[in-house]
């Protein structure tokens, strides 16, 4: 494989392995946000297109110059699809939409503008060329669609016309987090294959993959809540994995009141019994976790990320009020 680090991966690689048997036009991935789909699809495709697969698993060997390429994001018989947004944010060397002439986003300064946060019709289209020339090395072409479920309705569209008609030696890989959002004409024409996993794994892989874990853990277990401090000393954190982070806090905490081992903190039991203990009012710190919960929408795009981080720690400092 192209990362041996991965231990989750190797556990699905035999189920991958027997769903690429009779290779398919099209294999889907599911699985719940954050465990490493994204990385699996890239390894099937280091597979696909290794020169010396391995011979007990056919996984990709890591060392040859296809796999080389996939490191480095530089492929020519691969291509990565997602939206621009997602693109800039892991500093993907693959080409965006916007290399390809479409700038199609908004301004929200002098000399900035918003990147897009789905995938456009315009990235579909830019892979006819990709398509209907031949593999650089004879070959696979890969296509690696992720996540899915952000495919504009224009986008889905020409993507399914490319699915109508397969291209010989042609083969499209999409990740996404459930069916939700995927227009069932898309569904019909692609090979599902759902990641098992257990609710405990994703706690935890999502928890490790959380940037702001460490300084919310430091301030949360050490000192009561401080909307304003806090909101400050959150900065330029994810308003997404700040809220996530605080509602697995409330739930271990809720748990750990009923008697229940926490789910996601676990080496942090004594913390969430001390808060546990500080509970007023049950009801209270029930309807602050809905409060949150409801602020799920605004999460991803706040108008004003330090009043979204201040308004979210009132909210938890309320709730142990």
């Amino acid at each position: 494989m192209i990362n041996n680090e991965v231990s989750i991966v190797k556990s699905w690689w035999d189920l991958a392995s027997s769903a690429l048997e009779r290779r398919p036009s099209a294999l889907m991935l599911i699985g719940p946000s954050g465990i490493g789909k994204t990385g699996f699809g890239r390894e099937i495709a280091a597979a696909l297109l290794c020169e010396s697969p391995l011979i007990e698993d056919r996984s990709a060997c890591g060392v040859c110059r296809s796999c080389q390429w996939m490191l480095t994001g530089q492929h020519p018989d691969f291509r990565w699809v997602q939206p621009d947004a997602l693109a800039a944010e892991l500093g993907n060397p693959e080409e965006s939409a916007e290399d390809l002439g479409s700038a199609e986003s908004t301004e929200v300064g002098a000399g900035e503008k918003k990147k897009s946060q789905e995938i456009r019709i315009e990235q579909i289209r830019s892979l006819s060329g990709f398509a209907n020339v031949g593999a650089h090395r004879g070959g696979l072409r890969v296509v690696l669609v992720n996540p899915a479920n952000r495919m504009n309705y224009a986008a889905a569209n020409a993507l399914l016309k490319t699915l109508e008609e397969p291209t010989e030696n042609l083969m499209f890989i999409l990740v996404a987090d459930g069916l939700r959002g995927i227009p069932p004409t898309i569904l019909s024409r692609c090979r599902r294959l759902r990641l098992p996993i257990s609710d405990d794994e994703v706690a935890r892989i999502q928890l490790e993959n959380n940037e702001s874990a460490q300084w919310l853990l430091e301030v949360i277990t050490a000192e009561s809540v401080d909307p304003l401090r806090w909101a400050e000393r959150a900065g330029k954190s994810s308003p997404a994995d700040v809220l996530d982070f605080l509602q697995r806090w409330m739930n271990d905490v809720a748990r750990v009141r009923l008697g229940v081992a926490p789910r996601h903190f676990i080496d942090h039991h004594q913390a969430l019994q001390a808060h546990a203990q500080r509970l007023r009012s049950p009801q209270r710190f029930s309807s602050g976790m809905a409060d949150l919960q409801r602020q799920r929408a605004l999460a991803e795009h706040p108008l004003n990320p330090r009043l979204f981080f201040e308004t979210i720690f009132e909210r938890l400092q309320r709730a142990y009020e």
